[in-house]
């Protein structure tokens, strides 16, 4: 899936510049048999295959009270509701979960996350200032 998202998409998952998942990043991807990570995936299928079109996830602090989320949605299906069906699953898992808070970072120019996150009822920070771009802090108590 993220070799197929624009380079605008890539940053705001990311909040950094690249074209491609670091050896790293996708470590930390596929780190799904730590029982601290609960990772969602949209699967769409087209012409009889599948492809990965959003991804939801977040990963809990040791305690396990407080989670630190993420979510991203391929270019074509953004702005159809995805990401509020990831993110409703991933706040009702965490629920279930027992997690008490989970917070998210963000780009500042991310219009369509802040609706999101507000929508959720996500209270949103101050800016935080970054070398090239402001970043802004979202938490929710669940």
């Amino acid at each position: 899936m993220f070799s197929v998202l624009s380079d605008d998409t890539m940053f705001r998952r990311f909040l950094r510049s690249q074209k491609n998942l670091t050896r790293d990043d996708a470590e930390e991807m596929l780190r799904l048999d730590d029982a601290d990570v609960t990772s969602l995936i949209a699967i769409a299928a087209k012409d009889d295959v599948e492809q990965a079109v959003g991804e939801a996830r977040y990963v809990a602090d040791p305690t396990g009270k407080m989670a630190e989320a993420a979510a991203v949605v391929s270019d074509e299906w953004q702005n159809r509701g995805l990401g509020s069906a990831l993110f409703t699953d991933l706040v009702a898992e965490a629920k279930r979960k027992g997690l008490a808070r989970m917070f998210a970072y963000f780009d500042v120019e991310n219009k369509s996350i802040i609706h999101l996150g507000q929508k959720f009822g996500f209270r949103l920070a101050s800016k935080d200032r970054g070398t090239d771009y402001s970043v802004m802090k979202a938490e929710i108590t669940l």
